[in-house]
């Protein structure tokens, strides 16, 4: 299927710029080219990455003007795992698209409601996220990922300038996993993913008014198969890597369903006051679909009795933002208010609870920044939204230091305050959570040597986790607590680049953390985390030819992950199932040939010479050894 439809994608978008250069479009100020079919671009590769360049929404918000040109490096290209390009402070479930939660807590910038099904936020890319072009051709991008034993991937992009102050596009992007365990052939999915978005652009001839749009959705389904079954009395090395290895769920899957219509459009008066508005229609729906087998022992409590299980939870809220903001001098202020409603559901939950799930809220907030470039600034931000909620911050940045100061109050996630699914059913009062955040490090170069030492606190109070607990048969053992006491983790990163004998570079990360407090154990990370690569670039053939081959290395002390439940969609803490130490390598090469680039990967290359692998994810074994090939072209006519 996925290879039909890369067919389609090519052909649509190669007759949409043999359509569109036939238009003859003027541009203002650009006397080299009226219609993309004057000039013989094929010969003269008169456009390129340095003619296509876009921007984002917060910079034109923010009074941060800055553009960027299409990238064409292929210095890490191979990293296309969603797990590898989080550096691998992402833990999942061995494969490509399943459910994926960070290593160390992180801050929410939500305060308000949220559903707490974030496992697949990572595959969403919202509008902050949209790039905003502007074009002298035509621009389409074309990729496939032919991962092996199934796993590939398709994106595909598209953009144009009506005229020079407006501009639509598209972009598209397809997971099409296949099992790694227990497949049964070619299209037998473990994950499928359709994301796609489309977006344009205008601005005014005086550039006074200007505006921005999108439309994003994003549907995503997982079989969930529950990790590997066990008896609880074979060693799991002999259990979890061998080739006849049993699963513990056959029929059921989790699919998650999101869109979001986006506009921001703003007004200049003058450099000093402009107005803006934006608005925002979300809907998150989440089901857990199952047929109930042999398999059913696996779930420790029946709350809704049914041979057919779907479970769904939806959230919808519209949201608008008014604000103002301006420059004065190198100064920029912004202060806005802000009102969110709010709408959640669950199927099975009935309103006789009194459960809170439909109301609005209201937010007040500023940002400020003082300097005017994205290398030395001060800036201050906050929000508070009426209820107690608030998030205020600061950061300081120039060449050689930066420090930031956060500290959020924000309501717990819907799942954890209610639910009542098949298998799961709970009322809580909790109190809102707060995080604080400090983080400071110095930025130094020392001729082929760059390093980054930096430090980190996070002190979290009331902070509301997943829990499994020793329970009687029949009863519920995966439950939602608040800590009682307060949590602080400590964290020291050291990231070092080194450039040697001309073509070869040499970097790392490591990570020490240490977890205190008198609720120490609602978190647990590994006590030392790293990551290294060894590479070697250069440029072949009058420049015809680039090319960067190496190896990565990613390693973390043992530790006791967060496991998962697929009914309610959450990693959870208590599983007593502690992920042993093992060096995952990968060996690379990637290269570009003119406006093409392809990569070559070869995952876990130590698995050549042990019998077992390593685990993300208690009971879930990690990615085995297998060879990738991914390829992209771009074209600016």
């Amino acid at each position: 299927m996925e290879f039909r439809l890369a067919a389609i994608i090519l052909v649509f978008l190669s007759l949409a710029n043999q359509a569109f250069s036939q238009i003859e479009i003027p541009e203002e100020g650009r006397k080299d080219r009226v219609g993309s079919g004057i000039l013989d671009d094929s010969t003269k590769q008169v456009y390129g990455p340095s003619t296509t360049r876009f921007t984002f929404e917060r910079n034109i918000k923010y009074n941060n003007p800055h553009y960027w040109n299409i990238d064409t490096s292929v210095v890490d290209l191979h990293k296309y795992q969603f797990v590898a390009q989080t550096e691998n402070l992402y833990q999942n479930l061995g494969n490509i698209g399943t459910a994926m939660n960070p290593i160390y807590p992180q801050i929410p910038h939500q305060i308000g409601a949220t559903s707490g099904f974030n496992i697949y936020d990572i595959f969403y890319q919202g509008p902050e996220e949209v790039r905003y072009f502007d074009t002298r051709s035509p621009y389409s991008k074309f990729g496939i990922i032919w991962g092996g034993r199934g796993r590939s991937i398709t994106e595909a992009a598209y953009t144009r300038n009506i005229d020079e102050r407006s501009n639509f596009g598209f972009d598209f992007r397809g997971l099409f996993i296949d099992k790694q365990i227990q497949r049964r052939g070619r299209g037998d999915r473990h994950a499928e993913g359709i994301y796609y978005r489309g977006f344009g652009s205008y601005s005014t001839r005086n550039g006074r008014y200007t505006i921005l749009g999108s439309f994003i959705r994003n549907r995503h389904k997982v079989d969930e198969y529950g990790g590997i079954l066990t008896d609880g009395t074979e060693n799991s090395n002999d259990v979890f890597f061998d080739q006849n290895r049993q699963i513990t769920l056959t029929n059921a899957e989790t699919d998650e369903l999101r869109t979001n219509y986006h506009i921001y459009h703003q007004y200049k008066l003058n450099d000093f006051i402009q107005l803006y508005h934006s608005y925002d229609r979300y809907k998150q729906q989440n089901d857990f679909l199952d047929q109930l087998d042999t398999t059913q022992t696996f779930f420790d409590f029946i709350e809704v009795d049914s041979a057919i299980v779907k479970d769904r939870s939806k959230l919808i809220y519209r949201m608008h933002e008014i604000g103002v903001k301006g420059d004065i001098g190198k100064t920029f202020y912004n202060f806005y208010y802000k009102a969110r409603d709010v709408d959640f559901r669950y199927k099975y939950l009935p309103d006789t609870l009194n459960f809170e799930t439909k109301y609005l809220e209201n937010y007040g907030g500023f940002n400020l920044r003082f300097g005017n470039d994205s290398i030395s600034y001060i800036s201050a931000y906050g929000e508070y939204k009426l209820g107690g909620e608030y998030r205020f911050g600061a950061e300081i940045r120039n060449s050689w230091f930066f420090a930031e100061a956060v500290s959020a109050k924000y309501l717990p996630a819907y799942i954890q305050r209610a639910y009542r699914g098949s298998h799961d059913f709970w009322i809580n009062d909790f109190k809102s959570p707060i995080s604080s955040g400090l983080k400071a490090g110095f930025l130094l170069k020392l001729g082929p040597i760059a390093l980054m030492p930096s430090g980190e606190y996070n002190l979290l109070t009331n902070y509301v986790y997943f829990r499994k607990f020793n329970v009687d048969e029949g009863e519920q053992s995966v439950l939602p607590v608040q800590a009682s006491g307060d949590i602080n983790l400590l964290k020291g990163q050291f990231d070092l680049s080194v450039d040697f004998l001309r073509h070869f570079n040499f970097k790392t990360k490591v990570i020490y953390a240490n977890v205190s407090g008198g609720s120490a154990d609602a978190i647990s990370v590994p006590e030392l985390f790293g990551n290294g690569q060894i590479s070697y670039a250069n440029i072949f053939f009058k420049g015809n030819l680039e090319l960067q081959t190496g190896i990565d290395v990613h390693v973390k002390t043992a530790y006791e992950a967060q496991a998962y439940d697929p009914a309610i969609m959450q990693f959870y803490v208590g599983e007593g199932f502690e992920v042993p130490f093992f060096p995952v390598l990968d060996i690379f090469v990637n290269a570009k040939i003119n406006r093409g680039r392809f990569f070559i990967k070869y995952n876990n290359f130590m698995k050549l010479f042990r019998e077992n692998g390593y685990f993300l994810t208690p009971d879930y074994p990690a990615q085995d050894n297998v060879l990738d090939f991914g390829i992209n072209w771009a074209f600016y006519d």
